[in-house]
C-alpha cells in the first residue's frame, strides 16, 4: 500500500490543486459489498481520495472539483460518501451545527443505529465498516446550509478514446468564505473485481483531479486548459492507481 500525492499551479503559485490517497488499493469480490452480515477477512472499509485547492484574492462566487476514475480492466470503483472539511467553529457556527444535526439524524437509520450517532463512530455489531467510515465522514463534513449548499453529482468523461467516472463537487461562494482560502474535500469509495467479457483492453490507469474557480465572471482553471472538452491526461492532476484483487479464500 503507498500512499501518494499530485499538485500543480499556476505558474505564479497563487492558485493551486493537490490530490492525494492510495495509490495501490485493492479490490474485493462485488458480493462482498452487499452482504447484510460481511466478512470481515473480505470487507473493505474503503479508500479515501482527497483534494485542496488554495486560492488568493477575492473568495470566488463558486468553485468545481472534480475526481476522475478510469473504467480498465478488471475492476471498477463503486462512489460511497462525498464531503467538504470544515474547521469548526465557522463564521456562523450555530447555524452549521443546526444543519449538521439534521443531516445526521436523517443518516442514522440509514448506518443502523437507532439512536443517537456518537462523536467517534467505531464498528459496531451489525455495523459494517464502511457505514461506520460514512457516519464519521459526515461528522467531518460541512452541513449543507439552505440555498448556499454544496452538493455533488456523478459525470463521466472521455479522454483519449478512454472513459472515466467521476464525482463533481459544485461549491457555492458563502461556503468558501466560510471554510477559507484552502478548500479541502474527499470521496470515500470502494473497488470491486470485475473481469472483462470481450477481450483485453487497458490493465491500469490514474485518478484524475481538476477545478474551476468562478469570481465575476472570470474564470481560473487548475490546472490551466484541464476543464477543456479537448484536454488531455496529461493536463490534469494525476495519481497513478494500481488495484490488486484481494486473493481468495
Amino acid at each position: 500500500m503507498v500512499s501518494r500525492w499530485d499538485r500543480r499551479s499556476q505558474a505564479d503559485e497563487a492558485n493551486w490543486l493537490e490530490i492525494y490517497g492510495e495509490s495501490d488499493p485493492v479490490s474485493v469480490p462485488l458480493a462482498s459489498l452487499f452482504r447484510v452480515h460481511p466478512d470481515p477477512a473480505q470487507e473493505s472499509a474503503g479508500y479515501l481520495y482527497v483534494w485542496t485547492f488554495g486560492y488568493t484574492g477575492d473568495v470566488p462566487d463558486r468553485a468545481e472539483v472534480r475526481l476522475l476514475f478510469p473504467a480498465v480492466d478488471r475492476w471498477r470503483v463503486k462512489d460511497v460518501q462525498a464531503l467538504v472539511y470544515h474547521l469548526p467553529p465557522v463564521q456562523e457556527e450555530r447555524e452549521w451545527r443546526t444543519a449538521l444535526a439534521e443531516d445526521l439524524n436523517a443518516l442514522a437509520p440509514a448506518v443502523g443505529l437507532a439512536g443517537e450517532i456518537a462523536a467517534n463512530v467505531t464498528p459496531l455489531p451489525g455495523l459494517s465498516a464502511a457505514s461506520a467510515a460514512i457516519a464519521h465522514l459526515k461528522l467531518r463534513s460541512a452541513p449543507q446550509v439552505g440555498r448556499d449548499a454544496w452538493y455533488v453529482r456523478r459525470i463521466h468523461r472521455t479522454l483519449g478514446g478512454a472513459p472515466y467516472y467521476g464525482v463533481e463537487w459544485t461549491l457555492p461562494g458563502k461556503l468558501l468564505q466560510q471554510v477559507g482560502t484552502r478548500v479541502t474535500g474527499a470521496l470515500l469509495v470502494q473497488y470491486f473485481s470485475a473481469e472483462p467479457v470481450r477481450g483485453g483492453g487497458r490493465a491500469g490507469g490514474a485518478l484524475l483531479g481538476h477545478a474551476r474557480l468562478s469570481t465575476g465572471g472570470r474564470t481560473v482553471e487548475l490546472p490551466a486548459g484541464s476543464w477543456s472538452d479537448h484536454a488531455t491526461v496529461d493536463a490534469f492532476v494525476m495519481l497513478p492507481l494500481t488495484v490488486t484483487a484481494q486473493p481468495d479464500g
